[in-house]
């Protein structure tokens, strides 16, 4: 009932909102037209995957599609617990939950720069590595791809290589310096860059 909703949010003020887009009376988005301060975290949920992009440009936090798998909740309970400690930590400005958008060989995708485990240069191109395996090629250089994450959890260990810093279980060092990821790879990380790593793990 989107008209109770609205009473709703005024009296409890909630952290998150689970927003479906049909509904009677009015739409998700036009409810959301109808309030004037957004203090809260933005879940849709609903069984039209074609409103995703509209959603990202609505900063919502996460885009669950019905019906919604337990799995899928699960994991949007977590990122909402990582963005609050996140915020709290990097302050306003932060871009530690914003869904990123990147242009693929076969179309667009959505990713969540928690699930990234790094970053690898590739000429013109850039490769995404996240987690559980998954990998993404996205047609767009590394330092382009820097840009759009949180200098606060992303740093470029070495020319070919950004890591997220959460992801990082130690450092290795043999032949050189590199660091052992969540994932088992090992990015090299630049010498000059040795000191400046340290001390961003250190503040993780």
């Amino acid at each position: 009932d989107p008209r109770k909703g609205l009473e709703l949010l005024e009296d409890y003020r909630p952290d998150v909102l689970f927003l479906d887009i049909t509904m009677p009376t009015m739409d998700g988005f036009q409810l959301l037209d109808k309030i004037d301060t957004r203090a809260f975290k933005l879940v849709f949920t609903t069984a039209h995957p074609e409103y995703a992009i509209q959603a990202i440009k609505l900063k919502a936090a996460d885009y669950l599609l019905k019906p919604i798998a337990v799995d899928d909740l699960k994991r949007c309970a977590e990122r909402l617990e990582e963005t609050k400690a996140d915020e709290s930590s990097a302050g306003p400005g932060s871009r530690a939950d914003r869904i990123i958008e990147l242009s693929v060989k076969d179309g667009v995708i959505f990713i969540r720069p928690n699930d990234l485990v790094r970053l690898e240069a590739s000429g013109s191109y850039t490769v995404f590595y996240m987690e559980n395996n998954v990998r993404h090629v996205a047609s767009r250089n590394l330092k382009d791809c820097e840009t759009m994450l949180d200098p606060n959890t992303f740093f470029r260990c070495h020319p070919s290589h950004v890591i997220n810093l959460k992801k990082v279980n130690k450092l290795v060092s043999t032949d050189g310096l590199c660091a052992l990821m969540t994932d088992g790879s090992k990015p090299d990380v630049a010498r000059k860059n040795r000191d400046i790593l340290l001390e961003k793990l250190k503040g993780i």
